[in-house]
């Protein structure tokens, strides 16, 4: 690999101008972050937030505390005194307007100390999906591995403005008298007519949120990585934010550097034995072995993480060793050219090189941030409920023969696998194409991995139930923040038969996002593409859609209405990266999903000729809903028994029975000649006629599958990974004699 010189660092200066409901300048051109926490900025809007709703008086009386009068000594300091009352407007606007630490550490007692207000902030930080690595510190200063995304802070930035202008009001910068010493705010903005208030952080590189009054409109300015106040200052109230954004944000393309240059002038590190370092070689980047094997890469420059840095993206980890442990004893030590560690491995010091660098986590974010920003090709991302795994192996298999691509092993769809993936990105891949579960745009480490990619074009699938523990609502608002990882002036693909109370929030944040929204459905005609014409046939489906006002014909083999849906995304995906949708559509007849969504088989059981039709690569209620679909549009292609048979979705949480009741109608549509059942929650069901059995173990399944079947029978068998649905298909196979697989 070659690099750029300035290949796009992410402490450059950057701004970011929006309201409440919209983003008023470019978005920012690759990932962006601070070394300045965000702890003050949350307490300073729980407090606000509870004065606006009661649950605080703005002339409660403030306890200083012991812990806040240590902060005596410290720059912009109060100089409070163990014991000191003052009033909760007056410490709250002197923490904001003087960015006073001890001010700061003082209101911490308004909730009971910091274990109890850190709980709050945790919850806060929570439910806006800001970073655990932005929450380190309590006062947000800097700390080694506290890193803090310009879209946390714009997260923060829009809560404020949604407060009300009574409760903005406590934000108002003014000058404090304590003790007859004078106190000015640190920003430099003077008496700006039109700026209502600020808050500014740090010292020697400085961030601010400006808050600026249009009317009866709030905007916000925020800047970060300023060189100073007056530099942060000046950038914040630039009137051009669009000449801003090119001028600081573009990437420059400078001579090309060897890889070790590169890492010697873009990171903090030194090598730890120079003499074998020559000209390093590198192919490939991972940080875990696995990688490695499964791509038989060589070249490879390997990122060894910490114990902790392993915890803090695997949730529940148990991991007590430094992967140095293992890569000492690893056979894959003669793929690796370069080892970038916190902690040298000096058995190894003669053998590979290795950089060492302060935090291996940290350098594995910086440098995906880098190699995202300057990646060239064509990048896709995908997340949704169900169907993103079709979706991006059918663009993976419409688009495989018009270049090199990059995509998700199997579904490794969290956030450690696609953190690993992202550090992969580079331009000997034509296409990129990530699937990302809500788990890898949630708040371990670093936070959202969507910050990271620089994506030509998003899709949301589908939103619904699956893995929605923490209610479908909380399930939107995870998913929709892919838009973050989308470049400016991208694409939001979205299913317009979402239902529209999840819709509206995901429309709403790719416009907040400025990205050009295209929709597709299976019901509705006022979207960007829309289906003319579906024809059902035993082993296929035929298909006329309108694209863009284009007519294209398709047809598939995997051919639910979810996957029609997924069709129309891809096509509609093509478009948006520059081919034309037409070129494509001959190949989704031979596509073909995973081996366990809708594989049609055909078995002999019971000395009978039967279709088994295997749906249990996972489950949602609406792929179990679409599942059920299909098996209605199926049957009537065979002479013998229809059997339908449904296993629980799991991961639903207290939404489980409720959940499943939702495929009473569609279980009663279907009219199978018998329906099995398998969990608690269908027992909650009310299904009609007396062809429906419970089944309490996945032996009784088979027993009954075997007692129904005739010649030509049509067996559909749908049910969560979770429960081991799969099993009754194992199982039904060791008992049946294979004819063939009708793929």
């Amino acid at each position: 690999m070659k690099f750029n010189k300035d290949s796009a660092p992410m402490f450059r200066p950057t701004r970011l101008t929006f309201t409440k409901d919209k983003i008023t300048s470019n978005k920012i051109n690759g990932n962006r972050c601070s070394v300045w926490g965000i702890a003050h900025l949350l307490l300073y809007y729980q407090i606000l937030k509870d004065i606006e709703d009661g649950e605080l008086s703005p002339n409660q009386e403030v306890l200083f505390s012991a812990e806040a009068a240590r902060e005596y000594g410290a720059l912009r300091s109060t100089k409070g005194h163990v014991g000191e009352k003052r009033l909760l407007k007056d410490v709250l606007n002197q923490a904001i307007s003087l960015n006073a630490p001890d001010c700061i550490v003082a209101l911490f007692e308004v909730y009971g100390g910091w274990e109890n207000t850190q709980r709050k902030l945790n919850e806060l930080g929570r439910l806006l999906s800001l970073s655990r690595h932005s929450r380190i510190v309590p006062t947000g200063r800097k700390n080694d591995i506290q890193l803090t995304n310009i879209y946390d802070y714009y997260k923060i930035g829009v809560a404020f403005l949604e407060l009300k202008k009574t409760t903005q009001f406590y934000m108002k910068n003014r000058n404090h008298i304590i003790r007859h010493t004078l106190y000015t705010p640190q920003g430099l903005l003077g008496e700006k007519e039109n700026i209502f208030s600020s808050i500014f952080w740090g010292t020697d590189q400085n961030d601010c949120l400006i808050f600026i009054e249009n009317g009866d409109q709030f905007e916000c300015s925020l800047v970060i990585n300023g060189k100073n106040v007056e530099a942060t200052s000046q950038l914040a109230i630039r009137p051009d934010s669009e000449s801003n954004n090119t001028e600081l944000l573009q990437l420059k393309m400078g001579d090309s550097l060897t890889y070790k240059d590169w890492l010697m002038q873009g990171f903090d590190g030194y090598f730890l034995n120079e003499r074998i370092i020559d000209e390093i070689e590198i192919s490939h980047v991972s940080m875990d072995e696995s990688y490695i094997l499964r791509s038989s890469w060589d070249k490879v420059a390997f990122i060894s993480l910490s114990a902790a840095n392993v915890r803090s993206l695997i949730p529940g980890s148990r991991k007590t060793i430094h992967v140095n442990e293992q890569i000492e004893q690893s056979k894959l030590l003669d793929r690796i050219s370069l080892i970038v560690t916190n902690e040298p491995i000096l058995e190894l010091k003669n053998k590979i090189p290795q950089y060492i660098v302060p935090d291996s986590l940290r350098f594995a974010y910086q440098y995906a941030s880098y190699i995202s920003e300057i990646y060239s090709g064509k990048f896709i991302t995908i997340t949704g409920s169900a169907g993103k795994s079709s979706t991006r192996l059918m663009l993976s298999h419409l688009l495989k023969d018009s270049g090199k691509i990059f995509e998700n092993y199997g579904n490794a769809n969290l956030h450690y696998p696609t953190f690993g993936l992202s550090l992969e990105i580079n331009d000997a891949y034509d296409f990129i194409l990530f699937e990302a579960a809500g788990a890898s745009m949630n708040l371990f480490s670093y936070g959202n991995n969507a910050y990271i990619w620089q994506s030509n074009v998003a899709i949301i699938t589908s939103i619904g139930t699956a893995h929605a523990v923490d209610g479908i609502e909380r399930n939107v608002f995870v998913k929709k923040q892919i838009f973050f990882g989308v470049k400016e002036g991208g694409y939001a693909v979205i299913n317009g038969d979402i239902p529209k109370e999840y819709l509206s929030p995901i429309l709403k944040m790719a416009k907040e996002l400025n990205l050009t929204i295209l929709m597709y459905s299976l019901k509705e005609k006022d979207v960007d593409c829309f289906v003319t014409k579906k024809e059902v046939m035993r082993d296929r489906t035929d298909v006329s859609v309108s694209l863009m006002n284009k007519e294209l014909h398709f047809s598939l083999k995997t051919d639910s209405d979810g996957q029609i849906q997924n069709a129309m995304a891809v096509l509609l995906a093509v478009e948006c990266i520059g081919y034309s949708a037409e070129e494509f559509t001959d190949k989704l007849l031979e596509f073909k999903s995973f081996e366990r969504i809708l594989n049609p088989t055909k078995l002999q059981l019971e000395g009978k000729e039967m279709t088994l039709v295997d749906d249990t690569h996972n489950s949602s209620i609406e792929a179990a809903i679409n599942g059920i679909n299909y098996f209605a549009s199926k049957k009537k292609f065979y002479k013998g028994k229809s059997i339908l048979v449904l296993g629980e979705t799991a991961d639903l949480g207290n939404q489980t029975v409720e959940q499943h009741k939702r495929l009473e109608p569609a279980i009663n549509a279907a009219l199978a000649d018998k329906v099995i059942i398998y969990g608690e929650p269908f027992k909650h069901l009310k299904l009609d006629g007396d062809n429906v059995v419970q089944c309490d173990t996945k032996e009784q399944i088979i027993q009954e599958i075997c007692e129904e079947v005739t010649n030509d029978s049509f067996a559909f068998v749908k049910g969560s990974h979770g429960i081991g649905f799969y099993e009754v298909v194992n199982m039904l196979k060791e008992k049946a004699n294979f004819v063939e697989n009708q793929f």
